[in-house]
């Protein structure tokens, strides 16, 4: 039987009972942005509006609100029927933050910023000066250079998220991601924050592999969709 809600503390329980410690969703339903929420058998998904709406999708027999314009869907390939056409995948991860070892420069020239993520991640999602930024964080190397960076954000759900995490080319491979990502860890903890997400490309590996061993596990593997 499909039951849907359009009260955000049922989606928020619907998700909790489904994917229990691997909840992706709980990111992204706000109070601010939530428009409804299904749930079939152990299947569940929910409606999202900014500037189009956005569905995100859970289990074989999950309901597809046809209100939507981007979809993310995992645990199975949906029947769209010809509805909406597939692009490329990513991943959600997680970790709980804890005090450790590795340290950041907290980083507040824009200028300085903007001249790594132009050059070696254009298509970056967060840059100096977004609403939701709370800080930025980067590693320099032994000539002082600055060779990697991330910027920790607060969405709408109260939830944070690093974003536009980037390493420059030149620097891939020597474990500066990873000391990036520890150190972001760390100072998150010592403001307070108990959970950090990202998302990143299925098929970035290499980045995949550095959050792995800053501690982030995966929650979750979505296919992306857009309308026709």
């Amino acid at each position: 039987m499909l039951e849907s809600t359009s009260e955000l503390s049922t989606a928020q329980q619907w998700a909790v009972d489904l994917l229990q410690d691997k909840n992706p969703a709980k990111y992204y339903l706000a109070q601010e942005n939530f428009v409804a929420a299904y749930r079939k058998n152990q299947s569940f998904s929910f409606l999202i509006k900014g500037e189009d709406f956005y569905s995100q999708m859970y289990g074989p027999d999950a309901y597809f609100d046809d209100r939507c314009i981007w979809l993310s869907a995992t645990g199975g390939e949906p029947d769209l029927a010809g509805k909406m056409e597939s692009g490329r995948g990513f991943q959600f991860w997680e970790t709980v933050t804890s005090e450790n070892a590795s340290s950041i420069e907290l980083l507040d020239n824009a200028e300085e910023i903007n001249a790594i993520i132009t050059q070696h991640a254009p298509d970056s999602s967060v840059q100096p000066g977004d609403p939701e930024e709370v800080f930025w964080g980067g590693i320099r190397n032994e000539a002082r250079e600055l060779t990697a960076l991330a910027v920790l954000v607060k969405w709408q759900s109260g939830y944070h998220v690093m974003a536009s995490v980037v390493t420059r080319e030149e620097d891939r491979g020597k474990g500066y991601a990873t000391k990036l990502c520890s150190g972001m860890i760390s100072h998150a903890h010592s403001l307070g924050i108990k959970e950090i997400g990202l998302g990143v490309r299925r098929t970035n590996i290499a980045a995949q592999r550095a959050y792995e061993k800053a501690g982030f596990t995966m929650l979750a593997e979505f296919t992306n969709y857009g309308r026709v």
